[in-house]
């Protein structure tokens, strides 16, 4: 081989881990804002656009806005149905927010009589502990403040799609998933008293039973603002 075709073999080489670094991704904020969709066009052109590839909601898109409370005030879209708005609960004990490409949702049930009580079992245990679980996997709790859900709540299990392979491997548990949950199942039994019966995964098969409903869906991001 010719020295400048090794030159040229060495480049590309050496341009691969950029090429990965450089693979797009959402940084997630202290206020989202979610429009279901039948299609990946329509949104706001500040918008990200996800698709369900797994879960009740698969083939969905869905049009995603983030960023902080005072950006939802003055830059973000007019608020209109079917957008929802959600606000990270207790986000004043949880690390800063992650850089993903798969939303992994899930949508919790919460007893009408236990809300306040939940919310505050989210900011005091669950974000300093499931929040920070790891540097690629962190489960955050939002709640809907305005829109057609407005006052119910759900978990983002923060992913990308490297994380979501290695923990989840064909849609099945790892064994590094079930190291990183150990330590938390502690939480587990108070969580239960907080959801209506039967609205989350309670078989301990389930590496995350409980922090996982049975309601939820993995949206891949599928597109970025122009």
């Amino acid at each position: 081989m010719s020295r400048t075709r090794i030159a040229g073999a060495a480049l590309v080489v050496l341009s691969l881990p950029a090429v990965f670094a450089q693979a797009p991704r959402m940084k997630l904020g202290e206020v989202i804002r979610l429009t279901p969709s039948p299609a990946a066009e329509g949104g706001s052109a500040r918008e990200y656009v996800f698709q369900a590839d797994r879960g009740s909601r698969k083939g969905q898109h869905l049009h995603v806005w983030t960023g902080s409370a005072a950006d939802a005030r003055t830059s973000a879209p007019a608020l209109a149905p079917p957008a929802t708005e959600y606000q990270r609960l207790g986000s004043s004990a949880a690390t800063p927010l992650p850089e993903i490409d798969v939303l992994g949702i899930h949508y919790l049930k919460v007893r009408p009589d236990r809300r306040e009580a939940f919310e505050k079992f989210v900011a005091s245990a669950l974000h300093p502990t499931v929040g920070r679980l790891r540097d690629d996997l962190q489960l955050l709790y939002y709640k809907a403040m305005r829109g057609p859900d407005a006052g119910s709540y759900i978990t983002i299990f923060a992913l990308t799609r490297e994380s979501r392979d290695k923990y989840w491997p064909g849609g099945t548990d790892s064994d590094a998933l079930r190291a990183a949950f150990a330590p938390v199942k502690a939480h587990t039994k108070e969580l239960l008293t907080y959801l209506v019966e039967g609205a989350a995964l309670t078989d301990e098969k389930f590496a995350a039973a409980v922090y996982e409903s049975r309601d939820w869906s993995d949206f891949v991001l599928v597109s970025t603002p122009k």
